[in-house]
């Protein structure tokens, strides 16, 4: 880090803290797109954007900066009328994603406990949607989903009951030698969860 990039830093330090406001999706795949996160996030989209012209009348083929209202797009909340905004923006000129730019890894959604992640993981796999992977982190146990742009998905719930309890196991020897945790499948997992094993064992790294 440099001296000025360490002098923002603890300038920043000195404001209110930030909160997630707002996540923007970007496709050219919108109706997929929009059903899909309708549908695993159980979100609604109160309104939906139809722009006057083609956005390819406004933007050069590349352009990412756009505005909602030139685009087709929609916005929802995650979390009830006071959650974090979350949004997709139809970019036509968009290439299929070949995975190896620059851009955000995955993005993770934690439950409120293991019982509704586990319902939820039902639930999808009860609507054709399954894991590409399952892993016990240590910290959380962790499921990872494709969306239909294969934007990655990851659903998660504590692992311990307190906040002290979760800071502690990531600040452990064990988490510092192995931050992955350990790779799991689903079935087994929910097998192992409904045949009421204790939650310690359960989710023992």
């Amino acid at each position: 880090m440099t001296e000025t990039q360490d002098a923002l830093r603890t300038g920043i330090r000195t404001l209110a803290p930030l909160r997630l406001n707002e996540i923007v999706m970007q496709t050219n795949r919108f109706e997929e797109m929009r059903d899909w996160y309708a549908a695993v996030l159980g979100i609604e989209w109160p309104f939906e954007n139809q722009p006057k012209e083609p956005a390819t009348t406004k933007y050069a083929p590349g352009e990412r900066q756009v505005r909602a209202v030139d685009v087709r797009s929609t916005f929802g909340r995650i979390g009830g009328p006071q959650g974090v905004v979350f949004a997709l923006f139809e970019l036509p000129w968009l290439k299929p994603s070949s995975h190896v730019e620059p851009g955000i890894n995955h993005t993770n959604f934690m439950e409120a406990d293991l019982d509704t992640l586990v319902k939820r993981v039902e639930l999808l796999r009860d609507a054709g949607i399954h894991p590409h992977r399952v892993s016990n982190h240590g910290p959380v146990m962790s499921f990872y989903y494709r969306d239909p742009d294969e934007n990655i998905v990851e659903f998660c719930s504590a692992n311990f009951d307190t906040p002290e309890k979760f800071v502690a196991f990531t600040q452990s020897e064990a988490f510092r030698n192995n931050p992955s945790g350990i790779e799991m499948e689903r079935d087994d997992f929910l097998a192992r969860y409904h045949s009421g094993m204790p939650r310690e064992e359960l989710l023992k790294i």
